[in-house]
This record gives C-alpha cells, structure tokens and sequence, in this order.
C-alpha cells in the first residue's frame, strides 16, 4: 500500500510539473508573439532630426498600417515607460470578444488589452481599457504594484497612440472598487464634459495613493481609465488606474 501510494504522489509531481511546464510556454510564446510585434510596428525617430527628441515617448511612432494587415480590429496602442505594459488595444464586435483573443484574433488565456465595441478612442471623454491581471506580469499583471505610492509616484505618464493622435497621459489615481463602479457606466451623465473638474477631484479624493496634484487646469479633453482584476480570480473586485490627458498631437501620415 505504502510502495502504491509512493506511485500515485510521483505522478501527480510529474503532473503539476507538466502543467507549470506548459503555463510557462504560454508566458513565454505570448511574450515572444508581442516581443515581434513591437519590433515590426514601434518606430521612434532618428537620432540626428533636428529639434526631436529620439528617447522621448511622445516622438514615438506606430505603424498602423501595418497593424492593420495583422488584425483591422487592432484600433490603439498603450504605453508606459518601464512597465511591462506595451501593447495593441482591441475593440472588437463585441465587448468582451479580445477577453480570451490575442491581438491576431487567436484563443490565448492571456487575453488581449481591450476596449468596449462601441467607444471612439480620439473623442469620448471617459475611456475604460481592460487587461488581465496576470501572475507573470503580463497585459495588466503589473499594475498592482501601483498600490504603493512610491512606485505610483515615479511612473505617472503613460501614452496612447492611435492612427490620427498621440496622447499623453497623467495619472492622477488609483483605487479598488467593484465591478459595478459608476465608473464602468461610461454612458452616464455624471462624464459629461462639463462637470471635469469635479469629476477629477472626485477621481483624487478616491485615490488611496499620495499623489501631488499640480495647479494646472483641471478641464481634461478625456480621462482614461486602466481596469483589472483584483483579489481571487473570477472576483468583482476591481484595481483601477485613471489618467487625464495632458496634451497631444496629430500623426502626420
């Protein structure tokens, strides 16, 4: 009995090792696919144009184009220096159809970065983007180390692309919240325009990260919102990261 039991514990080690084995070769594919990607579609501006800073993010460019021939359903790009956060963003048919997609349409656990089907990434005021919370890090894994003020503190900017613009974008809070926030309710009145500085103070004052706030002006052509899951998989908590717009350009085609 003792030499059956020994037997059954010796499979089912080389049964989760195989498991871990093959959620790793996820990881790790998934990161190659966007790794390629990056390396086809980011561009950045040569070092010797005059009066262009090369390092500078907001000089980035992305083909669209070429993003186009991967999946037309590819519509944004989001960016924030020295996270693990760099991808295509999604809107597909449906509003949750890139839950389980990649960005080349294809099943993946991972998911993609993803938009609802119906929001206009240049002209809405309150645009809600959705990622996984992975353990690797991966699509939205990354943003619970925003819970430390520190660390939110010195990675405020991140920047969003579009075929037309580049934004660029501050963050200005960082809360949990259930899924039913009013702040998923993105066609309600309280994200009228008009009322952006009292929708800002009250982004801040649900903040339970420090973050200074400078004397600019508080009016906002959009405030963008980062969401993920937060606690036990399958939950209705939910970690949010909201950004202002702090300023923009058109891409010159």
């Amino acid at each position: 009995m003792k030499k059956l039991i020994n037997v059954i514990l010796t499979c089912c080690l080389f049964l989760f090792v195989a498991l871990g084995l093959k959620e790793l070769l996820l990881f790790l594919n998934a990161e190659e696919n966007s790794e390629t990607l990056k390396e086809q579609v980011v561009k950045v501006p040569a070092g010797n144009q005059e009066e262009v800073d090369a390092d500078d993010p907001f000089n980035r460019y992305i083909d669209f184009e070429a993003l186009e021939k991967v999946n037309s359903e590819i519509s944004g790009w989001l960016y924030i220096p020295e996270t693990k956060v760099d991808y295509p963003v999604l809107i597909g048919d449906t509003d949750q159809e890139y839950l389980k997609k990649d960005f080349r349409g294809k099943a993946s656990a991972l998911g993609s970065i993803f938009a609802f089907q119906n929001v206009e990434l240049n002209q809405d005021f309150h645009v809600c983007l959705y990622g996984h919370n992975m353990i690797s890090g991966q699509m939205f894994g990354g943003l619970k180390k925003y819970r430390d003020t520190e660390y939110a503190a010195s990675h405020r900017t991140a920047y969003f692309y579009t075929k037309e613009r580049t934004k660029e974008l501050e963050l200005i809070s960082v809360f949990q919240c259930e899924n039913t926030d009013e702040i998923f309710e993105l066609e309600e009145k309280t994200w009228e325009r008009s009322k952006a500085e009292e929708i800002i103070s009250n982004l801040e004052k649900r903040s339970f990260v420090d973050l200074e706030t400078s004397d600019e002006e508080k009016e906002p052509a959009q405030i963008f919102t980062l969401a993920t899951c937060h606690g036990r998989a399958g939950g209705t908590h939910r970690l949010v990261l909201n950004f202002a717009l702090k300023k923009e350009k058109f891409v010159l085609q």
